[in-house]
C-alpha cells in the first residue's frame, strides 16, 4: 500500500497553539486581515472564556482581546491555566496548576485498584473534571458573560452567577440523554457490555452536565440535529445553533489533484462504536473494491478490536492517533472522506476534510446537513445503513471526475461559510444578542446557522 510523504513539522505547517505564558495576536489561525474583516464592536461587553478541547475557541479569545472585551481565560487544554489580557494585545499567565496532572494520575491509579472499578471505567473523568473546575472557579471574575465548556464548569457557573453574569455553555455533541441512548443501542447491536464501551457517560457526569444546562441562559450547539436533541430534553428556549469553523489556511487542498492509482477513503475521529465504524467496515467489506484502501485515523477504543478483527479486510489500515500535520497530509492524499457516526454534534473532522478539498459521505446523525448539500459537496446518508454507505462510496469510486468536483465545491463551501472567522463572528453575534437582551431590546437568541446569516458573512475570508 502507498503511504503519503509526511514533511517534518515546523512552525509554518502546524496550527498555532497557545501553550506558553504569553501569546501574540493571531492565535487559532485568524489573521489580522480576517479580524479587520469582522464587523461589529463588542467593547461594551466583558467575557470570561473557558477553553475546552476545541481549538476554534482560541480564535474567540483573540477576537475578544483585540476588542478589549476579554476579562479572563480559564484554559483546560493542557491542565488548568489562568490567563489575563495584557496591554500588548497578548495574554499573561497568572497561574498554572502544575499538580493537576499528577492528581489525575493518582486518581486513575487509585480508582483502578478498587474492587469493581471495571464496571465504571470512565468514573475518574468525573472526579478529575470536577477537581479542575473547582480550581478554576477561584479565578472567575465579574463579567457580563461567562462562556463555559460543558462538563467542566459547574463550579465556575455558580461563581459567575454570584456576579450576575449571563451564562453560556457550549456543547459539541447531542444532549447526553441522546448520547447515552445511542451508546446503549450500539452495545446491544454488537454484543458489547456498556461498561466496556469508552463512549459510556457515567451517571454522575450526566447529572453534572444536566445541572450546567439548567443554570445556563444559553446553550450553544454546533448543528440543527444537536439542537433537536436539546429541544426534546426541554431546552428549546435556551438552545442556539452556532456552527463551528476550521483553520482553512492549515487544512488546505493539495497543490495538484491526487492521482487515482489507489482509491483511498479515509475516516478521522475516535475509532469507536458511536462513530458508526462497524457499519462502515461492513460496507467496505461488502464492496470488495480492487486497488482501494480504507484508512482509519484516530485512537482505537478497546471495544473495537474484536469488531476490526471480524469485519476489517486486508485493505483497511488503522493509524491510531496522529499529529495535525500528519492528518492534513492524509486528507490531501485521499479521495473521499466518510463519517458514519450514529451520534454527533457536528464533528470538526468533517470541516477539516472539506477544507482539504475532499467530498464527504456522512450520516444525518453527524450534523453534516448543516454544511453539506446533497449531491453538491458530498452525500448525506441514513445512519446505521450499510447499503446506503456502500452505494455512496461506490458512486464516488465509479465517478472520479464528478467526485473531485464535489471536493472543489466542499472547499468553496468552507471558504464561504465555515472558516474560523465565520465561527468567531457567529459567537460574537450571540454575545451581542446577550447584551441586547440585558437591555431588553430583543426577546431571544437567533440561531447562527441559517442561510441568511451565512450569506451575510460570506466576505470574511
Amino acid at each position: 500500500m502507498l503511504k503519503p510523504e509526511i514533511p517534518p513539522s515546523s512552525q509554518t505547517d502546524t496550527p498555532e497553539i497557545w501553550r506558553g505564558s504569553t501569546r501574540k495576536p493571531g492565535i487559532g489561525g485568524v489573521t489580522q486581515e480576517q479580524h479587520d474583516g469582522i464587523s461589529g464592536a463588542i467593547n461594551l461587553l466583558t467575557v470570561t472564556l473557558s477553553l475546552g478541547s476545541q481549538s476554534c475557541q482560541m480564535a474567540v479569545a483573540a477576537r475578544l482581546q483585540r476588542d478589549g472585551a476579554l476579562r479572563r481565560v480559564l484554559a483546560f487544554t493542557t491542565g488548568v491555566e489562568i490567563f489575563d489580557p495584557d496591554d500588548a494585545d497578548g495574554l499573561t499567565l497568572m497561574r498554572r496548576y502544575r499538580r493537576h496532572r499528577l492528581v489525575n494520575h493518582l486518581i486513575c491509579a487509585a480508582w483502578h485498584r478498587l474492587p469493581g472499578s471495571g464496571r465504571a471505567r470512565n468514573m475518574p473523568i468525573v472526579v478529575s473534571t470536577a477537581y479542575a473546575d473547582w480550581l478554576a472557579s477561584h479565578w472567575v471574575p465579574p463579567a457580563t458573560i461567562f462562556h463555559g465548556w460543558t462538563g467542566n464548569c459547574l463550579a465556575c457557573i455558580k461563581k459567575a452567577r454570584q456576579y450576575g453574569s449571563v451564562i453560556m455553555i457550549e456543547q459539541a455533541t447531542m444532549h447526553p440523554s441522546d448520547w447515552q441512548d445511542a451508546m446503549l443501542k450500539e452495545c446491544e447491536t454488537f454484543g458489547i457490555r456498556p461498561r466496556d464501551c469508552r463512549a459510556n457517560l457515567p451517571a454522575p457526569l450526566r447529572r453534572r452536565m444536566e445541572r450546567e444546562f439548567e443554570m445556563a441562559d444559553a446553550i450553544l450547539v454546533p448543528s440543527l440535529v444537536a439542537r433537536g436533541s436539546f429541544e426534546r430534553a426541554g431546552y428549546a428556549k435556551q438552545t442556539v445553533v452556532v456552527n463551528a469553523g476550521v483553520d482553512h489556511h492549515f487544512f488546505s487542498p493539495p497543490p495538484r489533484p491526487t492521482t487515482r492509482d489507489l482509491f483511498r477513503v479515509c475516516f478521522a475521529g475516535r475509532v469507536e462504536l458511536l462513530k458508526g465504524l462497524p457499519y462502515l467496515l461492513r460496507a467496505w467489506s461488502q464492496l470488495g473494491l480492487a486497488h482501494a484502501e480504507l484508512v482509519l485515523i484516530g485512537e482505537v477504543s478497546p471495544e473495537m478490536h474484536s469488531i476490526l478483527n471480524k469485519w476489517a479486510p486486508s485493505n483497511v489500515r488503522t493509524l491510531g492517533f496522529i499529529s495535525p500535520p500528519e492528518l492534513a497530509v492524509w486528507y490531501r492524499s485521499s479521495h473521499l472522506f466518510v463519517f458514519p457516526s450514529v451520534n454527533e454534534g457536528l464533528a470538526r473532522v468533517i470541516f477539516e476534510a472539506m477544507s482539504c478539498g475532499l467530498p464527504v459521505v456522512a450520516t444525518e446523525r453527524s450534523g453534516a446537513e448543516d454544511c453539506i448539500t446533497q449531491g453538491i459537496e458530498g452525500n448525506v446518508v441514513p445512519a446505521r445503513n450499510v447499503e446506503a454507505l456502500a452505494e455512496a462510496i461506490l458512486w464516488h469510486h465509479r465517478n472520479p471526475e464528478a467526485s473531485a468536483a464535489m471536493g472543489i465545491a466542499a472547499r468553496s463551501k468552507i471558504e464561504r461559510q465555515f472558516t474560523l472567522a465565520h465561527y468567531v463572528e457567529r459567537v460574537v453575534g450571540v454575545y451581542s444578542t446577550a447584551a441586547e437582551r440585558l437591555a431588553g431590546a430583543v426577546p431571544a437568541y437567533p440561531n447562527r446557522s441559517d442561510a441568511a446569516w451565512n450569506a451575510s458573512t460570506s466576505d470574511l475570508l
